[in-house]
């Protein structure tokens, strides 16, 4: 196979791999590549704007607009250097000739869009993202070290030790390697999985499946952008976004009845829900979306592009009302990096919207998203500069290796399956947790306060008003943070949580999981009790992940069992779901389990089968668990639903899922761990349950830190 050398890897050439390469020393050979053509990045189809902290006293009120369009899932960390280095970027982009629009005067003028309490968006008409990346991509091609490589895809990364030394791609129909130094994913978003979509379609989150394949950490995979309003069209292909800068200016929603339903300027996923509400209640494919009041010549001058897509699309928004529909539009989960944009594998970044550093949180603040691409992508390419890049020894052998399992055609049901399981299970119902859960806490702060907590008393002797972080001390899977804040609640109702993560996400060492804010007295008495049922939760659901991540591409499913703690259950099995995994029955009354002394004490297994189904409802399945061959075959013949294959070898198992032909599900059982569930996976069962899952996690070290008066 051909092997290209560089100092430099960065694939995508949008406006953050641009950005990147225009920041790598003058010394460095640097090869960009792209998936389609140099112009066919979403960069450019970019309309709203760029914010930027236009005056210091702004600084407040863009980094609380940010964090609550996020709903409060921010890293604040990212959220303040995208805010401290946005006057640096618009004055870098200037200098390489961008136009933002401006008064008489010269001086900038700023538009307003949803979320936002202040006017703080540069513009070009609608079309800023086009502008920006245009004479990014300008400035690029006079750089003598940086060569551009068009219409070549990335298939997998050459990675050894959880370093990477480059990618193996394919342009045309010709396989080649590219041995690098330091390697950027700038490789965009991912809506080419979706049917209504804003984006190219040739974006379909090929970075995310191979970082899946590498175990490279993923974050908020589920955290997908649906903007509300698009052009409405039959038509099949790319959607036509309306900016929400139009919104912003004054333009108004209607339903068909031509009344309004929804205040315009929400952030994008509430207002994506009142339409899909409205569209539901009409019984209509759209909504109106009314221009007209903002005057023939602003949208001629401010929303050019609009107006003449709108014209050959066959509405002049000057005198009419326009349909829109909700569209996937931008994703703000992606491969986990840090502050300086790097992954957890060496001499790996990521940058732009394939990346997840946290400043978007659960929802993108409008005109964000290219400032963070741009603040970051430089970040990235200042951090990688000043290192030494690792050696790969035998770079033919590497990339023997990895082409020999290769299949790109399971990365986009891949990616699916990721957002699925990270959509599933996300919350604890909370009216369940209130009926069922409340006694349980309760209980365990009596435990643990009998009267009154001395030692606090003793050095509080009043209310004072104060807030600590919640700490990760090891990385892990972070499970039962609807329970860590219940725990404060019931102490004191008043205290309040925010989290910066969600159940299943992963996090890592050092990171800030949540701050809680409330009398100190409280926050120091329901410290332990929040933290115990934190940090025994987590440890399940990391132990969990670990195990079910050993069965992908199997379609086994992992099971717990009954073998908790006692009072623990049902936070226990809350954790299994979070950490990927599945329920078993949750109590005696949930299910019919036929085991060995069952079985004895009805005289068999078929008697025992016959009197299950005479006792139980038709809709109860009944399985029935056995040790050897003809327990299996009587199982079969007496017509069980599910079969348990408790403790056998694993020939007898094969065996036994022959012989079953699927006439029963099948479930392997005792003493299952981590170590030999890749072994078992092996005889072709339905299910694999684990008591370990449960019984021998264990906890997730964290800790609360930092305590202070506010």
């Amino acid at each position: 196979m051909n092997v290209i050398q560089t100092d430099i890897l960065i694939v995508g050439t949008g406006c953050s791999g641009l950005f990147a390469a225009l920041h790598a020393p003058k010394y460095k050979k640097v090869l960009l590549i792209c998936k389609t053509t140099l112009e066919e990045s979403d960069s450019f189809l970019a309309q709203g704007g760029i914010c930027v902290l236009k005056d210091p006293s702004d600084y407040e009120s863009f980094f609380k607009d940010t964090i609550r369009a996020g709903h409060y899932k921010n890293r604040r960390q990212s959220v303040d250097i995208m805010i401290q280095s946005s006057p640096d970027v618009i004055a870098e982009l200037e200098s390489y000739g961008v136009r933002f629009t401006k008064d008489a005067q010269g001086n900038f003028v700023y538009t307003k869009e949803g979320c936002h309490s202040h006017p703080r968006i540069l513009f070009h008409e609608d079309i800023t993202g086009k502008e920006i990346t245009s004479h990014l991509l300008e400035e690029a091609k006079k750089r003598k070290n940086l060569t551009f490589m068009e219409n070549t895809t990335m298939l997998d990364i050459l990675e050894e030790d959880n370093t990477c030394y480059g990618i193996v791609a394919k342009k045309e129909e010709e396989l080649f390697a590219i041995q690098s130094d330091f390697t950027l994913l700038a490789t965009g978003g991912i809506g080419g999985l979706f049917n209504n979509s804003t984006n190219y379609p040739h974006l379909t989150g090929d970075s995310l499946a191979i970082s899946l394949r590498h175990h490279i950490v993923l974050e908020n995979p589920d955290y997908i952008q649906i903007h509300p309003t698009t052009l409405y069209s039959k038509k099949k292909g790319r959607c036509f976004l309306i900016s929400e800068s139009v919104r912003g200016e004054g333009a108004k929603l209607y339903d068909k009845y031509g009344k309004r339903f929804a205040d315009e300027v929400l952030p994008r996923d509430l207002l994506t829900q009142k339409i899909y509400q409205q569209m539901k209640k009409d019984d209509t494919p759209f909504v109106w979306l009314d221009m007209t009041v903002l005057g023939k010549e602003q949208i001629l001058s401010h929303f050019p592009h609009i107006y003449q897509h709108c014209l050959q699309e066959g509405f002049d928004c000057t005198k009419e009302w326009i349909p829109v529909v909700p569209g996937q539009h931008y994703f703000m989960g992606g491969i986990h990096v840090d502050a300086y944009s790097r992954t957890t594998m060496d001499q790996l970044y990521a940058i732009g919207e394939t990346a997840c550093n946290g400043v978007h949180g659960e929802n993108r603040l409008a005109s964000n998203s290219l400032l963070e691409s741009l603040v970051f992508a430089r970040r990235a390419m200042k951090d990688l500069s000043i290192k030494t890049a690792k050696i790969c020894l035998n770079f033919e052998k590497l990339i023997q290796t990895t082409m020999k399992d290769l299949d790109v055609t399971k990365y986009a049901s891949m990616v699916r399956e990721v957002i699925k399981r990270k959509k599933e299970g996300r919350k604890m119902n909370s009216i369940t947790m209130s009926m069922n859960v409340d006694t349980l806490i309760l209980q365990a702060l009596r435990e643990d306060v009998t009267s009154e907590d001395i030692t606090t008393n003793a050095i509080m002797k009043g209310y004072q008003s104060g807030s600590v972080q919640l700490i990760c001390k090891e990385d892990g899977i972070i499970a039962g943070l609807p329970v860590f804040e219940r725990v404060f609640q019931l102490v004191d109702s008043k205290t309040e949580v925010t989290f910066f993560f969600n159940d299943g996400d992963h996090v890592h060492k050092g990171e800030v999981v949540a701050e809680i804010y409330g009398d100190i007295r409280s926050l120091l008495t329901a410290e332990r009790t929040a933290l115990n049922y934190l940090q025994r939760m987590s440890g399940i659901a990391t132990y969990t992940r670990q195990t079910a991540d050993l069965l992908k591409g199997t379609g086994i499913r992992l099971l717990d069992t009954r073998k908790t703690t006692p009072n623990m259950r049902v936070f226990e099995k809350y954790a299994v779901k979070v950490g990927g995994g599945y329920n078993h029955r949750y109590n005696l009354s949930d299910g019919i389990l036929l085991k060995d002394n069952h079985i004895a004490a009805a005289g068999g297994i078929r008697q025992a089968v016959e009197l299950a189904k005479e006792y139980a409802s038709f809709v109860r399945k009944i399985e029935v668990e056995v040790e050897n061959m003809d327990m299996v075959k009587e199982a079969v013949e007496a017509g069980a639903d599910i079969i348990m294959l408790d403790n056998m070898s694993i020939d007898q198992m094969k065996e036994a899922v022959q012989y079953i032909q699927g006439r029963s599900l099948t479930e392997c059982s005792g003493n299952v761990t981590k170590e030999n569930i890749a072994a078992l996976a092996s005889t072709g069962v339905d299910y694999i349950s684990s008591g370990a899952l449960t019984h021998s996690s264990k906890i997730l070290d964290l800790s609360l830190k930092n305590l202070k008066a506010v």
